[in-house]
């Protein structure tokens, strides 16, 4: 039975890749959530899962320093950012979003990430991976594939003023507004602040927009 379990995660997952409980869980439908918590205790406590955070594991492989670790940013992306489907459910958004797309070289403490996974304005939630704090925040609207990158592009010129941008910033904007797309940027323009509007005539002006 134990091997047929590994056999089954190993499949499904392979090596190093974030696995959610709930990932487990729907793996056996037909089997109480008690019975499939013990068989992930199993697993950790013969070492073919690892517990990485609370919720999350992984299957580590032997290398020559060790058992391998698993990487922080596939945890975010796995928790926050896709389904299993690869379907986009969220974005990483304040500073490190700003350092993402070339913004800003500031390295951030704090992680921000706008998903789809979260029902309430803002919560904070236990760090991980070297951040300093994780605050998780609901969308302004339903994030998909088609908008991602326009609600990425208002997220930033929501924060800080185009004026105040160093030229290479206002170059990086403008390729991830040439991304998103002007029809995009401007339907969902609408779910945002007045001083939103306000910073996208200044990108006009600043010739973001090619």
């Amino acid at each position: 039975m134990e091997e047929k379990f590994e056999y089954a995660v190993v499949s499904l997952f392979g090596y190093d890749e974030p696995i959610l409980t709930e990932d487990l869980l729907t793996m056996y439908p037909d089997l109480s959530r008690q019975a499939v918590y013990k068989k992930i205790e199993n697993a950790v406590t013969r070492g073919f899962l690892t517990r990485y955070d609370r919720g999350v594991y992984y299957i580590p492989q032997a290398t020559r320093f060790g058992a391998s670790h698993l990487a922080a940013d596939k945890v975010v992306a796995r928790r926050w950012l896709h389904g299993r489907d690869g379907g986009v459910q969220g974005y990483v958004s304040g500073a490190a979003l700003a350092n993402q797309v070339g913004v800003s070289e500031q390295v951030p403490a704090v992680l921000e990430v706008v998903t789809n996974r979260e029902a309430t304005r803002v919560r904070e939630v236990r760090p991980f991976g070297g951040w300093r704090k994780i605050l998780l925040r609901r969308p302004r609207r339903e994030v998909t594939v088609e908008n991602v990158d326009a609600l990425r592009f208002l997220d930033l010129v929501t924060v800080e003023p185009v004026t105040a941008m160093k030229e290479h910033a206002i170059e990086a904007l403008g390729c991830l507004a040439a991304k998103a797309g002007r029809a995009q940027i401007c339907g969902c323009a609408a779910d945002y602040p007045a001083k939103t509007a306000k910073s996208l005539i200044e990108c006009e002006r600043c010739h973001v927009f090619a």
